[in-house]
């Protein structure tokens, strides 16, 4: 009888011991399940949309300019049920280029609940004025010199030139091959007029117009003033450059 008491006893605490562990796990896996359904998890799709609008808006650019590629979502998880907000900010580089880091934090129904970490490879393309045949030092560049050519210029140092127009009449500093990105440092101005040229000064106003020869005595640019001796009186002035025969001098 006395073991069977002590039978019973025993039997009864490991019930008592056995069955709220087993309700709190139950319990447990409710308020789990509470939770999932009281949440909600942003697609990698969001974020990348995220990353590419940030991308175009620093530098500048259109969507379809900018390609992405390489893109990593880490430390995404599910979020309170509520409007999703995304706040981008990038740490510790100033430019945007090569592989990019960027951090967002997540925010619901303007509080914020998480921060997760964005990275992918960023190319921009842009169409950039390119030669279209060798070009040897000093030759003037004409429009059909040149094409515009759209390429990758996140490598690139940013002064190439996009624009025809800012290239023709312009000479080469150098001999540069065909296909070619043409950057400002490779051109300058093509000289009008140069030393030793011959060239008319002319001195006018409404009433009265004044002529004489001169000698040029430095290269120089239309609209721009260049050194000129005066071969009546031999002195040296400044006249402004009109054209490759003419000069001008305030009267």
């Amino acid at each position: 009888m006395v073991k069977t008491a002590r039978l019973m006893i025993v039997l009864l605490c490991f019930l008592a011991v056995c069955f709220p562990a087993k309700a709190e796990t139950a319990s447990g896996k409710n308020n789990q399940a509470a939770e999932l359904q009281n949440s909600q998890s942003i697609p990698e799709s969001e974020f990348r949309e995220a990353f590419a609008q940030y991308l175009c808006r620093r530098l500048g650019k259109a969507k379809s300019d900018v390609v992405v590629s390489e893109f990593d979502v880490d430390g995404n998880k599910p979020v309170p049920n509520g409007t999703v907000g995304f706040q981008l900010f990038q740490k510790g580089r100033s430019r945007i280029e090569g592989y990019v880091r960027i951090v967002a934090l997540i925010s619901v129904n303007g509080v914020v609940r998480n921060k997760v970490n964005l990275s992918g490879r960023v190319d921009v393309f842009e169409s950039v004025v390119c030669t279209s045949k060798n070009l040897k030092r000093g030759e003037a560049i004409n429009a059909g010199d040149v094409y515009l050519a759209r390429k990758n210029v996140s490598y690139k140092p940013s002064d190439y030139v996009t624009d025809i127009s800012k290239v023709t009449g312009l000479m080469a500093k150098h001999s540069i091959k065909a296909n070619t990105f043409t950057k400002e440092w490779m051109l300058e101005k093509f000289p009008v007029v140069a030393k030793g040229d011959l060239v008319t000064i002319l001195a006018e106003s409404s009433s009265l117009r004044i002529t004489v020869p001169g000698r040029i005595l430095m290269n120089g640019y239309s609209g721009e003033l260049v050194k000129v001796e005066n071969l009546m009186s031999k002195k040296e002035i400044y006249a402004k450059v009109v054209n490759t025969s003419t000069v001008t001098v305030d009267f």
